[in-house]
């Protein structure tokens, strides 16, 4: 689950899909980079709120602004000298993006959904719910390619329409004058100096937050509240998560417990504890990982007992999450 570059002339900033959604791709807390191409320097393990950058020996300039809030990360990223490239993403937070890109081919796939060809994605958005896998893989033509996206805590979703179906569902290369003039506002922040520019990202994340909710809300039929689940739901939940701990969990696997599909699930689940299962899963594979640091088991063994993909992945999650490193548990 790794973005694999195709060609050795980019520096890393990917421009489908930015820093903070992709920092979960290998699981909870955090991205390993790394270039085909013998000549790559270096790379990093990626966290909350890190610029992604993979040093190349050939230069190629990409343009990066961004400003992060609590609730709302917005970020604006230009390359000049694209190239193909690949995709495996998850993040706990909603993704919506403005695309300025053009492929000569490309194909996405979201879990639970078909997969989507893309071409000219000019004026396209693309919205992704918190913890929802995306891959792919695209071959971007020589012009310019840019896109700005805003990453939404999902507890920044107002009670008033976090109801609504449309954040479970991803919506794929749609249209909205309505979110492009957002959009435009946004850049218009990251590039000038204006005061207040995070109370500014806080309010147009507002605005885009009631604007997308409105345009799914216009656009589909009306949709019933969710139930919440029952107890012992919750508790089959906790208890398959627990046996399985130590292996990598889908939506549909959680879904499937109950027999729901995986939307409906996120929706109920949200309904009943007010957070993602994603997020429920983070904290429990943490939880897991503290219990093992703490009976004297070695970081490595404490990672693989927790489901991380190796010490590193798990230290960045226990930092992002409780606020605490492997080296602060004693056994």
């Amino acid at each position: 689950m790794i973005y694999r570059f195709l060609s050795n002339a980019f520096s890393a900033a990917i421009y489908v899909i930015s820093a903070e959604w992709a920092r979960l791709s290998f699981g909870p807390g955090s991205l390993i980079l790394f270039s085909l191409s013998e000549r790559a320097e270096r790379y990093w393990l990626v966290a909350k709120h890190s610029i992604i950058d993979l040093t190349l020996k050939r230069r190629t300039k990409v343009v990066r602004s961004e400003i992060g809030t609590p609730a709302y990360t917005v970020e604006h990223v230009e390359t000049t000298n694209p190239v193909d490239y690949e995709f495996s993403v998850r993040s706990d937070r909603h993704f919506l993006a403005l695309h300025d890109l053009v492929f000569d081919d490309g194909l996405m796939r979201v879990e639970g959904e078909k997969p989507r060809r893309g071409r000219d994605l000019r004026e396209t958005l693309t919205f992704l719910p918190a913890g929802i896998a995306v891959e792919g893989w695209c071959k971007p033509t020589d012009r310019p390619q840019a896109f700005s996206a805003l990453y939404i805590e999902p507890d920044a979703v107002s009670e008033a329409v976090q109801g609504q179906s449309c954040w479970s569902r991803p919506e794929i290369y749609f249209q909205s004058p309505a979110l492009l003039g957002v959009f435009t506002q946004l850049r218009e922040v990251l590039k000038g100096a204006p005061p207040f520019k995070e109370l500014l990202v806080d309010s147009l994340g507002q605005v885009a937050v009631a604007t997308f909710a409105s345009l799914q809300s216009a656009n589909g039929p009306a949709v019933r509240p969710d139930r919440k689940l029952e107890r012992l739901e919750l508790q089959r939940i906790d208890a398959y998560l627990r046996e399985n701990i130590a292996h990598d969990i889908r939506l549909d696997d959680m879904a499937g417990v109950l027999g729901m599909s995986k939307f409906h699930f996120i929706r109920c689940y949200r309904a009943t504890t007010g957070r993602t299962p994603y997020r429920s899963l983070l904290d429990l594979r943490c939880q897991v990982a503290v219990d093992a640091l703490t009976s004297g088991r070695a970081a490595g063994e404490a990672a693989v007992a927790a489901g991380f993909e190796n010490a590193a992945q798990m230290s960045r999650s226990l930092r992002a999450t409780l606020g605490i490193l492997p080296r602060d548990i004693r056994g």
